[in-house]
């Protein structure tokens, strides 16, 4: 069984999962608010399976809007659904997008999903990884203003963010003793300390030990030519954007999120809430059909 969150009910969440479930033969409990299933079952002709469970958050919604009744709403959501997963009725979890924002009005305040989850879980050690066609990014920070990138690395920090992408990868994607190459923080590698170095003081260190212990990893190597030059079977990226940005440019719309670490399989899809395009039709399901596959097979290897 696949639990899966609706999101945030002013944004495109709804719509995506309701373009996809009618494609797939998996048993399914749906998380969110029935008014607004109804809703967007009306506006945008379509169907919800008959086979479909749900559970209903209640709670007053607003289409377009970013407000705190939406981002309630989604918040109990994703609460319902941890703990479907905990107790094993879900097998695992499939999360549409929410507002950060939104949940920070409503009174909750975590920078994202990943958080959420990992404290819900009592998991100390977590990561996300986004998972392509033809790449794979692990993050070793996520939802962080850039001016904190840098105190917030450290050595530990990456080994311990590689270690679980490796675990993954051997497990779930079969390969073995997978290849990594990390980032650099500052342009040109930090210029022999020119420009910075963290590279000298944080990244080498991390690498030297990772392959003292028989890892793949290589690094650090210069964003600028990193995505056109090498090919590993996961890249290291030091912050949200620098691995965002290329992954997104070649696997935008079929992308997925998967958060490493927790007691159960979690996924969801590569994009936001979209609040303009909110109850339009216009919103690809690509990447919520690819999250919805991904996060079954997870829940049977």
């Amino acid at each position: 069984m696949i639990g899966v969150t609706l999101g945030d009910p002013g944004g495109i969440g709804i719509e995506v999962v309701l373009k996809t479930i009618s494609f797939l033969d998996i048993r399914i409990i749906l998380f969110g608010n029935k008014n607004a299933l109804n809703y967007y079952c009306r506006t945008l002709n379509l169907t919800l399976p008959k086979r479909i469970e749900i559970v209903d958050i209640e709670g007053e919604f607003f289409v377009g809007n970013l407000c705190k009744e939406n981002g309630d709403i989604a918040y109990r959501s994703i609460m319902g659904a941890i703990k479907a997963c905990k107790e094993g009725v879900c097998d695992a979890l499939v999360t549409a997008p929410i507002s950060k924002k939104a949940l920070s009005l409503a009174g909750y305040d975590y920078p994202g999903h990943t958080e959420l989850l990992a404290e819900e879980c009592s998991i100390e050690k977590y990561a996300m990884m986004m998972v392509g066609t033809e790449m794979k990014v692990i993050f070793i920070t996520t939802h962080i203003p850039i001016k904190n990138v840098s105190s917030s690395l450290s050595k530990e920090l990456i080994i311990e963010k590689v270690e679980l992408a490796k675990l993954s990868l051997e497990h779930y994607w079969k390969i073995s003793n997978p290849s990594f190459g990390v980032l650099a923080l500052n342009p040109h590698r930090g210029d022999s300390g020119l420009f910075g170095t963290e590279e000298k003081e944080i990244i080498e260190p991390a690498i030297e030990q990772l392959k003292s212990r028989g890892y793949v990893v290589e690094g650090p190597f210069s964003p600028d030519t990193y995505w056109i030059m090498q090919k590993k079977d996961c890249t290291v990226a030091l912050y949200h954007d620098q691995g965002m940005i290329p992954f997104k440019m070649k696997n935008m719309g079929s992308g997925v999120n998967v958060t490493l670490g927790l007691p159960f399989p979690r996924t969801s899809p590569d994009h936001g809430t979209a609040f303009d395009i909110a109850g339009k039709g216009l919103a690809s399901y690509g990447s919520m059909m690819k999250a919805i596959e991904m996060a079954n097979y997870m829940s049977r290897v």
